[in-house]
């Protein structure tokens, strides 16, 4: 079809008016009053030339007015007849317009239903909650330009990184699991669904030791008690051999008591006059830790790793217990015996 463009021309149009002729009466009229100064007597007749010259600009403000309104009575018709033209410009515009944005939005309608398809397709249903389609919907993909095997690249990769990272979550077999699932389907946050199982069971470790600790304390305390009870029994028991008259068998009570002293690390009482008759005591010393990491193999010709508590305990009695072994400590303690 022809194409016909609309062409607006115009004819100068002739306006005329006795300027000259009036703006020269004017200043007659100014230079005729210049310099005057009414009185009583001519004031009327001054009231009477302003009244004139007032009906006069009048008279040529409402001839002004007019002679326009006709001058432009044919541009108003034919600016109406423009705009006509002009509005029946816009209905082949709105028909095509409409023809082609209904085609468009049937072809997105279309690419939306596909796109569902495959995401239906390639997104398992556990990995919905994850990811669901509104999540990682990507806008490009209704453009004509997108095609579908873009579009199933990009779901399918989002689907594997989620499976990815759950696995790695479920790998770390904490019971905290569940709420780091949590924290990584709110932002999709690997590392700090990592971090939060971390920091639990950090806590739980920390909760354990020293529940342990304080399992272990109170089993020590307990063997102590139970140790000295019977070291305390042992020693009335030698006592009591001995006032007997049985010092053999008050010598092994007290060997009994004394072992008692070294199985818990009870430090038997500074040397004190027996009140048994034929008791006595003497000085000894007994290891109360060992750091194996820090004990040397070899110390002063002796061998001593793996540690050999009974070579390590003859240096020490050795020396009077002045020697310094790393990684042994130890300390002094009474030895109670008895005369036959």
């Amino acid at each position: 079809m022809e194409e016909v463009t609309a062409v607006i021309t115009q004819e100068c149009a002739k306006i005329s008016c006795n300027f000259e002729q009036v703006e020269k009466a004017l200043h007659d009229r100014l230079s005729e009053y210049e310099g005057a100064v009414f009185t009583e007597d001519s004031k009327t007749i001054a009231k009477k030339h302003v009244a004139s010259l007032r009906a006069q600009k009048k008279t040529f403000q409402d001839n002004l007015r007019d002679e326009k309104k006709r001058y432009m009575q044919p541009w108003d018709e034919f600016e109406a007849q423009a705009k006509r033209l002009i509005a029946m410009y816009d209905e082949p515009i709105n028909l095509i317009n409409g023809q082609v944005q209904a085609f468009e939005e049937n072809r997105i309608a279309k690419k939306r239903e596909l796109i569902s398809q495959i995401y239906e397709e390639l997104v398992p249903e556990d990995l919905s909650e994850y990811i669901p389609l509104k999540r990682i919907y990507n806008q490009k993909w209704e453009n004509a330009t997108t095609k579908e095997k873009d579009i199933r690249n990009e779901i399918s990769s989002a689907a594997e990184k989620v499976q990815k990272d759950i696995a790695t979550i479920s790998a770390m077999e904490s019971a905290s699991e569940s709420n780091a699932l949590l924290i990584y389907r709110t932002n999709l946050d690997l590392t700090e669904a990592v971090s939060h199982i971390n920091a639990y069971e950090r806590q739980k470790q920390e909760i354990l030791a020293r529940e342990q600790e304080r399992i272990r304390r109170e089993a020590e305390e307990a063997a102590r008690r139970a140790a000295e009870e019977e070291r305390e029994r042992k020693l009335k028991e030698a006592m009591a051999l001995e006032a007997a008259g049985d010092k053999e068998g008050a010598e092994a009570a007290v060997e009994e008591a004394v072992v008692m002293d070294e199985a818990t690390g009870y430090s038997v009482p500074a040397p004190v006059k027996p009140k048994v008759s034929g008791v006595s005591t003497s000085k000894d010393w007994e290891i109360t830790g060992i750091d194996t990491a820090k004990v040397p193999v070899n110390f002063n010709g002796m061998e001593l790793r793996p540690v050999d508590q009974a070579a390590v305990m003859r240096l020490i009695r050795a020396s009077k217990g002045s020697i310094a072994i790393p990684g042994i400590a130890y300390r002094e303690v009474a030895k109670m015996s008895f005369r036959r």
